[in-house]
């Protein structure tokens, strides 16, 4: 275990019906960092989630909290907080009852219980509201209650299911970015679970994002957006366009691909890629990396405007061209519906990847 880290989950294994929800994953966090697991419906987040708080027991792998093993500890003697994705809160107990419910099971003293509850609702921001009825607060404020309530034991770790979800999506919005503020004021070890990516980007210090119970790439959001190391992590985090090509040749972490009407654009590889001249790949661009261009200028890509559409901030365009589909961001208005159009890549190619395509994908 590396000495920075606080929680390890070490090789995690969890198989259903044959079929692994969670394989071989390992994970470590830091102290006081927060940490997002991240990835469609289905991937193993959850699963790993309820793995580390106690709730299911892994095949395999251990979970490890301060170079002690926790993996066979009750999950009320771990020393986590969870807040459940329906906040599982009890419609006929009073805002304090509800805080208070994990500290009577655990045998405080009254006095000691109502002094609990009260920071906890100082720190959520709902201070005196220990009588009032739960189903007489809005979402965003039963959502703090639920924090509260795993923050009154003081746990050292904190655990969150997509406890956003059911919040629309203003007030989910300005709520995540005050968790993410209260936690790094409490200072607690944070693992939190979403699909959403926007969700992730502002509330962590790290991202692991999963497909099919296995890590695909751990890091912060920028390097996973600037530098993904699979062709799921690009396609996964933000937009991206593609057009299928071949290698003609490699300089270091640049491949130079032979695409449509023998144009070539340079293209960043993953470092573990093994990419030859003659490798057939796709190559997938974000909507900021590309601009327009004279459809007859020289390495440029000539398409048709298919999309349209006002974002807010940027105008976004749909070009479809031979062998794929782009999307551009311009910040003004640059075509119409059904022009022709040629399409290039901004200089360096920050936002170009290429990744090699399947046996399957070549036939």
């Amino acid at each position: 275990m590396s000495e920075q880290a606080f929680l390890e989950l070490d090789r995690l294994t969890r198989i259903y019906a044959g079929t692994p929800a969670v394989h071989d994953l390992s994970l470590q966090v830091g102290e006081h960092e927060i940490v997002t697991l991240l990835g469609p419906s289905g991937c193993g987040k959850t699963t790993t989630l309820r793995i580390v708080a106690g709730f299911e027991q892994p095949d395999s792998g251990r979970v490890v909290l301060g170079g002690r093993d926790v993996t066979r500890v009750a999950p009320q003697k771990r020393g986590f907080g969870m807040v459940f994705q329906h906040y599982a809160l009890f419609p006929h107990l009073s805002v304090g009852a509800n805080v208070a419910f994990g500290l009577e099971t655990a045998g405080l003293a009254k006095a000691e219980i109502g002094a609990n509850v009260a920071r906890a609702l100082e720190l959520v921001r709902l201070p005196g509201t220990e009588g009032r009825s739960v189903a007489s607060l809005s979402g965003g404020q039963q959502q703090r209650v639920a924090l509260a309530r795993a923050l009154a034991p003081e746990p050292q770790v904190l655990l969150l299911d997509e406890p956003l979800s059911n919040l629309d999506a203003a007030l989910r919005e300005r709520t995540r970015r005050e968790l993410r503020a209260l936690v790094k004021g409490i200072g607690i070890t944070t693992i939190y679970v979403t699909h959403d990516q926007e969700e992730a980007f502002d509330l962590s210090d790290r991202i692991a994002v999963m497909r099919d119970g296995r890590l695909e790439q751990v890091g912060p959001a920028e390097e996973l957006y600037h530098q993904p190391a699979t062709e799921f992590v690009a396609t996964f985090l933000g937009r991206a366009g593609q057009v299928e090509g071949v290698a003609a040749s490699v300089r270091g972490d640049l491949v130079d691909c032979r695409l449509a009407e023998g144009v070539s654009w340079p293209a960043l590889v993953p470092p573990s890629a093994q990419i030859e001249p003659g490798t057939p790949v796709r190559v997938l661009t974000r909507p900021e990396a590309l601009t327009f261009a004279a459809h007859d200028a020289e390495g440029v890509l000539s398409g048709t405007v298919d999309e349209t559409r006002f974002a807010g901030s940027v105008y976004v365009y749909t070009v479809t061209v031979e062998g794929g589909q782009l999307e551009i961001h311009a910040r003004s208005a640059q075509a119409r519906i059904g022009r022709r159009v040629g399409v290039r890549p901004l200089d360096p190619p920050r936002g170009v990847h290429a990744f090699v395509l399947s046996a399957a994908e070549r036939v």
